[in-house]
C-alpha cells in the first residue's frame, strides 16, 4: 500500500508539469534500471533455491516476488520523498 500511495504522489507531480526531453529520458531510464535490478534480484533468489528439492520453489514464491518488487518500492518511495520536499 505504501508503494501505491507513493507512486500516486509522484505520478500526480510529474503529470502536472511540463517535462523536457531530458526529464522524460531520466524517468524512462529509471524504470529500465529498476526492471533490470528486479530481474537480477529474482534471478539471484531463484539460483539460491536450486538444489533444495522440488517443493522449495513453491514455498519460496512469495519471497521471490518480494525480491523482485523491492527495487520498484525503493525507487517509488525515494521519488515520493523527493517530490514532497519540493
Amino acid at each position: 500500500m505504501e508503494r501505491f500511495a507513493a507512486s500516486a504522489r509522484v505520478i500526480q507531480h510529474r503529470t502536472s508539469r511540463r517535462n523536457s526531453s531530458v526529464q522524460l529520458f531520466t524517468m524512462g531510464s529509471e524504470k529500465v534500471e529498476a526492471a533490470l535490478e528486479a530481474s537480477h534480484a529474482m534471478t539471484r533468489h531463484w539460483l539460491a533455491m536450486q538444489g533444495r528439492g522440488a517443493v522449495v520453489p513453491w514455498t519460496q514464491w512469495p519471497l521471490l516476488l518480494a525480491s523482485g518488487m523491492r527495487p520498484f518500492r525503493t525507487r517509488a518511495l525515494s521519488n515520493a520523498r523527493r517530490v514532497c520536499r519540493r
